[in-house]
Order: structure tokens, then C-alpha cells, then sequence
């Protein structure tokens, strides 16, 4: 068999392997990325693959190179594509089981193995031809390293502006944030109230409103929007703004739930906010409404206050108002599920017999307990009470 032939066979046989090794993987809908890949986007994902193909290629011809340039030309490059084509293959598979490792990498191993048999045939070249290989492997290590540098700076470069992006997107977020979660409560003629925001990141999507009524009372909404980051931090503006738009017209926590829904469904493309509101007037009338948020403790007890829809799910939404009596003294507490789900390293949760039992604390002694539990997500605990000693009756 002559060498053209046999490198023809080997071109060959590297095309059908790798044919074969993608048909298995997507027959076998096999994953092939490990977790050191599976999240990055796939613009740098190209720029990486290409890079380590380009740099393991001009290690191939420098093995020619450090030959004295005895290898032939076709038989040179085939020898650099395989070798740079293992760069990627272990960048892909470096997390993954062995027998997709063997798939790809012990045909390689076999094919170099046939290179250097024929290298061995064809290894004593005229000086003119090898003078003329050391040009060309010069060349060509020259060449594959620019590129190699050029497709790694590009990487390096999205990946800057990726993390630029990301920087900027929550500094943004983090400036909304600061301007909508109130840095005192105000002074409410007849009610002490407290609040604490404990974010469990630089932003979070937890978020409370604490306003005055015309008749002298306090109106409270508290609530956890779902995700993170800017769109968190967008609806979070949105629902605070359309809180304190409504509050200006209704006093009705049913009302404010229904028109809030309205307004989410309508600028929101997705997620949703589990959303509690109450009014308490001096008099001690409670009125509450809930969007499938957790509901207000009264001294220790929970109240039984009908939950609807979260805001953003159904047009159709609407929320029932549940009433009761808050005597002087009561402390009524509201809660974020941050409470509830803190985790301790064990991986116990705080749980509702927890959050209830601490309810008759001060908002930043329950806060300060959920945290140094084992704080997961945003917590943010405001107490409401009157003046003067204790219970609730429905």
C-alpha cells in the first residue's frame, strides 16, 4: 500500500469515528459537557474550543520540527489536526465517564500510532526538502500560535464584558433597590412599627411599603418577587410604584392585590410575587389580603387569612379580605419565606414552628435568629402594633 493511500484511509477513518462518536452521543442524548462548561454561553464556548484546537495544533508541528522536518507535508498536517483535535476533546470531556473519554481519545491514539509507522517508511528526506519542512513547520507554529492568541484574547475579552455586564447589571439593580426599600419606617401617630430587609445577596427580591392612611391609620404591604438581579429588581419597581399609586385612591387590600395583579400581568412577561397587604386603623380594625404570601402572626398565633393567587398568574384574580380586631398591645408580624427556609448547616430548616414561636419578638431579634440559623434567601420581617396590652379575636 502506497502512503497516499494509507493517509487517504486514515482521513478517512477519522471522518467516520467522528461521525459515529456524534451519532452515539445523540442517539445516547448524552451530555457532553461537564458542569466546567454547561453554563457558559456559546459565543466564548467557540472562542475557548478554538483556541486549545489551535495551540495543541502548533504543538504538532513542532514534533516535526524537533524531526529535523522528516515527516511529508499531508502526513505532517493530518499530524496536527489530531493533535489538535485533542484540546478540545479533553476540554469536553474532562468531567465525563471514562467510556466517553475511550469513545473519542483511544482512536486518536491508534490513528498517531499509524502516522509513525508511515513516518518510519518515508523518514530520509533531501536536505533541500527537509530546509524547505523547517520553513513550513516555522510557519505554520507561527501561524496556528496567532491565532491561537487571537481567539484566546477574544475569549478572555467576552468574558470581561460578560462579567462588565453582569458588574453593571447589579450595581443597577442595587441602586433600584436602595431607593425602594425604605431606610426608616415612618412615625405613625399610634402604632409602633419596626422593619428589617436582610438580603440574602447584593440584590435581592424581597420588598415592603409602609404608608399612611388618610383616617390616621397604617397601610403595609409586604412581599417576594421571583428571581433575582435586574428583572427582580424592575418588578419590584413596578409593584412598589403601583402600591403607592393605589394607595393614593383605595385603602382596600383586596382592591390594591387585584389592581396590582392587573398591572404585573400586563408588564411582566413572566415570574410571579407572592404579595400580603394589610390596613390597620387606629381603632384597631384589621384588614388583610393575601396573594399567596405567608400569612401575619398575631402574638404567637397565625391568623387564618385566605390566600389567592400569587400576582402575576391569572387575570381573573381576586382577594378575599379576612378581618379581625388588633387590640392595644398586640404585636402583629409579617414575614418573607427567607425566615422560614433558612437552613442551618445540617440542613435542617428553621421551619414555621420556629418563625412562629419567635413572632412575638422584635422584627430585628427574628431577623438576627432566621440570619445566624443559616440565612438562604431574603429576609425581611416587619412588626405593626398599638399602643397599650394584648390579644386578637377574630
Amino acid at each position: 500500500m502506497s502512503v497516499k493511500s494509507f493517509l487517504i484511509g486514515i482521513a478517512l477513518d477519522v471522518v467516520i469515528l467522528l461521525l459515529l462518536g456524534w451519532l452515539l452521543f445523540r442517539k445516547a442524548r448524552l451530555d457532553w459537557f461537564g458542569s466546567h462548561l454547561r453554563d457558559l454561553p456559546a459565543g466564548r464556548l467557540r472562542y475557548l474550543l478554538a483556541a486549545r484546537f489551535l495551540r495543541m495544533s502548533c504543538v504538532g508541528f513542532l514534533v516535526d520540527l524537533v524531526l529535523g522536518g522528516s515527516m511529508s507535508r499531508p502526513l505532517v498536517l493530518l499530524f496536527a489536526f489530531l493533535f489538535g483535535l485533542c484540546g478540545p476533546v479533553v476540554l469536553l470531556l474532562r468531567q465525563r465517564p471514562p467510556f466517553q473519554r475511550l469513545l473519542l481519545i483511544v482512536p486518536i491514539i491508534f490513528i498517531l500510532y499509524g502516522i509513525a509507522i508511515v513516518h518510519g517508511r518515508g523518514a530520509d528526506l533531501p536536505a533541500s526538502t527537509r530546509a524547505a519542512a523547517y520553513r513550513f513547520d516555522a510557519f505554520s507554529i507561527f501561524a496556528t500560535a496567532m491565532a491561537g492568541a487571537f481567539f484566546t484574547t477574544r475569549h478572555i475579552n467576552t468574558e470581561g464584558a460578560r462579567q462588565l455586564r453582569a458588574e453593571t447589571e447589579l450595581e443597577a439593580a442595587h441602586a433600584v433597590q436602595q431607593v425602594l426599600v425604605p431606610d426608616e419606617v415612618p412615625s405613625l401617630p399610634g402604632f409602633r412599627i419596626e422593619s428589617v430587609y436582610r438580603p440574602a445577596s447584593e440584590v435581592g427580591g424581597d420588598f415592603f411599603q409602609i404608608l399612611p392612611t388618610a383616617r390616621g391609620g397604617a397601610l403595609v404591604a409586604i412581599g417576594d418577587v421571583s428571581g433575582k438581579g435586574m428583572p427582580a429588581a424592575m418588578t419590584v419597581s413596578l409593584l412598589v410604584g403601583a402600591f403607592r399609586t393605589l394607595a393614593d385612591s383605595t385603602a382596600s387590600p383586596g382592591e390594591i392585590l387585584a389592581a396590582m395583579n392587573r398591572r404585573m400581568l400586563v408588564r411582566s412577561k413572566d415570574g410571579f410575587t407572592t404579595c400580603l397587604v394589610l390596613r390597620a386603623d387606629p381603632d384597631g380594625a384589621l384588614t388583610v389580603a393575601n396573594a399567596g404570601h405567608l400569612p401575619p402572626y398575631c402574638n404567637g398565633e397565625e391568623l387564618a387569612v385566605p390566600s389567592g393567587l400569587p400576582l402575576g398568574l391569572e387575570a381573573q384574580s381576586n382577594y378575599e379580605e379576612a378581618r379581625f380586631e388588633l387590640r392595644p398591645g398586640a404585636q402583629l408580624t409579617l414575614l418573607t419565606d427567607g425566615v422560614v427556609e433558612a437552613r442551618s448547616a445540617a440542613g435542617e430548616l428553621f421551619g414555621f414552628a420556629r418563625a412562629q414561636t419567635s413572632s412575638r419578638k422584635s422584627a430585628e431579634q427574628i431577623a438576627e435568629a432566621a440570619r445566624a440559623f443559616g440565612q438562604e434567601d431574603d429576609i425581611t420581617v416587619v412588626t405593626v402594633a398599638l399602643a397599650g396590652a394584648a390579644t386578637v379575636t377574630a
